[in-house]
Parts: C-alpha cells; sequence; structure tokens
C-alpha cells in the first residue's frame, strides 16, 4: 500500500508563522505535523518508500528522510487536485491513500482503509461537532454538508443548513483504486464547478457523486485534528497534548 501526503501548500492562514515554511513544518505540541504524519503512517504498517510527499512551497524545508518525493512547480497558482496529479505514477499502478498534511489522526484510521475496497473511499470523523464547538463560535459557519445514504456518500462540500445535513467531517483520508484514478482522469474532462487549476478534493468528490459514482465511507471515532489555523494549534495545545499519538 502506498500513501500520499499533500504538502504543497503555503497555509497562509497560519499568517506569518509560514513566511519562511510550509503548513506542514508547524509544530503541534513540540512536533511538526509532517513528522506525526509519517510517524503515524509508519505505526500502521506503511514503510517510507511507500510514503510519497507531494511538495510545493518552501520545498527545501520538508527533510522526511527515506521517503519518495513528488514536486508541484506550480504551486502557487493550483490547488490541492494538480498536486495529487504530480503522483500519478503511483496512482495508475495500485490503490494508494491520500493524505492531508495538515491533519492528525489514529494509526487505526490508515488500517482502515488499507483493507477497505472499492474504487472510492473516504473516512468521515464522528466527533466533528464537539470539536468544531471548541474552534469555532457558530460550528455551522465553517462546516460543510456531507451527507450519507447505505453506506455511501450522498452530498459532500456544500452549504449547510442546520446540523441535520452533516452527518460527519471528511478528515482528508482517501482511497484511490488504479480503476478509480481511471474513472477520475475521464471525470475531469467533463464540466465542472470549479477550473481544473483551482480544483479541490471535495469539489471533485462531488462531482464523481453527480456522475453516478459510488464513494464508499468509513467512520471513525478515534481522535483527528484539523490544524487549520494558529487558532487551532492553540487549542489543541491546551486540550489534546496528552491524547495525541
Amino acid at each position: 500500500m502506498k500513501v500520499i501526503i499533500l504538502a504543497a501548500g503555503r497555509g497562509s492562514r497560519m499568517g506569518e508563522k509560514t513566511a519562511n515554511l510550509p503548513k506542514c513544518m508547524m509544530e503541534l505540541c513540540g512536533r511538526t505535523l509532517i513528522d506525526r504524519c509519517v510517524d503515524n503512517l509508519q505505526k500502521a504498517g506503511i514503510q517510507l518508500p511507500e510514503i510519497a510527499i507531494v511538495t510545493g512551497y518552501k520545498k527545501d524545508e520538508i527533510k522526511i528522510e527515506g521517503v519518495t518525493y513528488f514536486h508541484n512547480a506550480e504551486w502557487e497558482n493550483t490547488n490541492m487536485f494538480i498536486s495529487l496529479t504530480m503522483a500519478a505514477e503511483w496512482l495508475k499502478k495500485e490503490p494508494c491513500i491520500i493524505c492531508y498534511s495538515d491533519i492528525v489522526f489514529d494509526p487505526g484510521v490508515i488500517t482502515k482503509l488499507i483493507y477497505a475496497s472499492g474504487d472510492f473511499v473516504i473516512t468521515y470523523y464522528t466527533g466533528y461537532w464537539e470539536l468544531w464547538s471548541k474552534r469555532f463560535e457558530n460550528p455551522l459557519d465553517d462546516l460543510e454538508t456531507f451527507k450519507i445514504e447505505n453506506n455511501y456518500l450522498a452530498e459532500i462540500g456544500l452549504k449547510p443548513g442546520s446540523k441535520e445535513e452533516v452527518h460527519g467531517q471528511y478528515m482528508g483520508l482517501l482511497r484511490f483504486s488504479p480503476s478509480g484514478w481511471a474513472i477520475i482522469e475521464e471525470a475531469i474532462k467533463l464540466p465542472m464547478p470549479k477550473p481544473l487549476a483551482k480544483l479541490d478534493m471535495t469539489t471533485l468528490l462531488q462531482h464523481l457523486i453527480k456522475l453516478g459514482n459510488t464513494i464508499e465511507v468509513i467512520k471513525t471515532d478515534e481522535l483527528w485534528l484539523e490544524c487549520d489555523n494558529q487558532n487551532d494549534i492553540e487549542v489543541y495545545e491546551k486540550d489534546y497534548c496528552d491524547s495525541l499519538c
């Protein structure tokens, strides 16, 4: 099993903290986000040569020995999907787990994806409301729709009108099969809500659903954190350091 970590962005919402470092090099409870990510992947049984990091902004600051590197030279003008295409040679050959670099997760979530099947599989976090209540005065201001029907994703990434439209939180952890990647390569040739260069993962997933593809979902209640800005780091260092892997 191969894992592709998407780490090309600067993370401008971190402010001056990312003036000289990419977002994945931010520290949480004494360790960088990328170190935590790679370590938890290894704890799930993924070997270093099977872990790739897609770099972009300040690529030379990411120094993890033993991993494979891909690079998005157009990181400043493109979004996450284009970064993923830098690792297309992996995606075409065998199932790959895709992992955001600004999240903290339990190794058990990766194990669930390793043993999953299907062309498109994603995990979702059931403890999202408590977490978002710590991060935001009104969680619905930031949350997006995540609707599940019969263990498949029915809708993602839209503005929710109520908590009932959010059945869980997308975690930035996905698994694509080679045949799934082939479907994606055809799907992006069709009209989409966003230009290809600006395509994000949730918009891609919603696009796949609209085209009639099925996306399997796996729920988890293991600790998961999204590090979007400096306020998140401060909240987590206050409440979660003792719980982190």
